[in-house]
């Protein structure tokens, strides 16, 4: 028998699961849509709360130009209510959800759907967004890392992530998630993992993104904005940095892959201090922000410093070939370099 883990949290969790269950089951409807000439199907999320939990999106009123992917759309409100914005609509889910095609037809939408699972995700199959939905999948899924890439991978500007999380059930301190092998949560089998807000955090800016900001911070939910780019990168800058190559950070040859398990840039830098942190840089590679995992200084024989060597993951989400490489340091910049990807296959 499953052992539920031992913090009152989970008993809310459970018997809300149990009340949302009851009305899915009762009426069909996982969400509530406004079909037009009043009538709004019975989900068992209300519209209210669907609208709510969109306008805490800070989403623009208008989106037309905008492409959004909506990753596990179910019934479909923010596909359509992104639609209703004027955004161009992916939506996709792992089954075929019938009421999604009723609401579909109803409001005449243009909306494409892919029958789909995250890990099938990728610029190739769909392109690239300027937004995507990734709301209430995480928690489902064997491999969440994995698919916070695949996410990472197709999304332009800002990803909006929702999940359960276990905030109220372990130590916050430091990012750690729970394993669920039947189902202790909720008391569904596909419900895989809980992470804390810590770890869900962590795990987002690990997969590709620059920065990640908290919109909706619960004790058992959370919802996260990823963003691919930085936010106080200089628009006058002191360009008093020089960057002399940015080249494979395993062999240091001009060329790296782009995508694999060692794709890494190691770029060498003249004008920064040797006791310069990683926390301090910012890195830019095919105009996606990037996080360095190390920056130290590069000694010349005699033991005196030549330069700074910063390692940067190249991002998600890039093609092969030359892509442009610069680092900020607070309001100094460097030149631009050019880098040479390959696709990884060697790896």
């Amino acid at each position: 028998m499953p052992i539920a883990p031992e913090n009152p949290v989970y008993d809310i969790v459970n018997q809300v699961a149990d009340e949302q269950r009851e009305e899915y089951f009762a009426s069909g409807w996982w969400h509530s849509i406004d079909l037009g000439n009043g009538i709004v199907t019975p989900g068992a999320h209300k519209l209210g709360e669907l609208q709510e939990n969109f306008a805490r999106f800070n989403l623009p009123a208008d989106l037309t130009g905008k492409r959004v992917l909506d990753i596990g759309c179910w019934d479909g409100f923010y596909s359509f209510e992104a639609e209703r914005r004027g955004a161009e609509v992916v939506a996709m889910d792992c089954w075929q959800p019938e009421k999604f095609f009723i609401a579909h037809e109803a409001l005449n939408s243009r909306i494409q759907f892919h029958e789909l699972s995250v890990y099938e995700v990728t610029p190739q199959r769909l392109g690239t967004f300027d937004i995507v939905f990734f709301l209430g999948v995480l928690y489902h899924l064997r491999h969440p890392l994995l698919a916070l890439e695949r996410v990472c991978a197709v999304t332009r500007e800002f990803a909006l992530l929702e999940s359960h999380v276990i905030d109220n059930a372990r130590d916050t301190t430091y990012p750690n998630m729970e394993f669920y092998e039947w189902d202790e949560l909720g008391g569904q089998y596909d419900n895989w993992w809980g992470p804390n807000s810590a770890c869900m955090l962590q795990m987002t800016r690990a997969a590709g993104f620059a920065r990640v900001e908290a919109l909706r911070p619960q004790l058992s939910r959370n919802v996260l904005k990823a963003y691919r780019r930085w936010a106080d990168w200089p628009a006058e800058a002191q360009s008093s940095l020089h960057l002399r190559a940015a080249t494979n950070a395993i062999h240091f040859q001009p060329q790296t892959p782009v995508s694999g398990r060692h794709a890494f840039l190691a770029l060498w830098v003249d004008g920064l201090p040797a006791e310069v942190t990683r926390e301090q840089l910012r890195v830019e590679i095919g105009g996606y922000g990037c996080a360095p995992y190390f920056a130290g200084p590069s000694l010349k024989a005699d033991g005196t410093l030549d330069c700074v060597q910063v390692n940067v993951p190249v991002p998600p989400g890039l093609s092969a070939g030359t892509t442009p490489v610069r680092l900020c340091f607070g309001n100094q910049t460097s030149n631009e370099v050019s880098a040479q990807l390959v696709t990884g296959s060697e790896w």
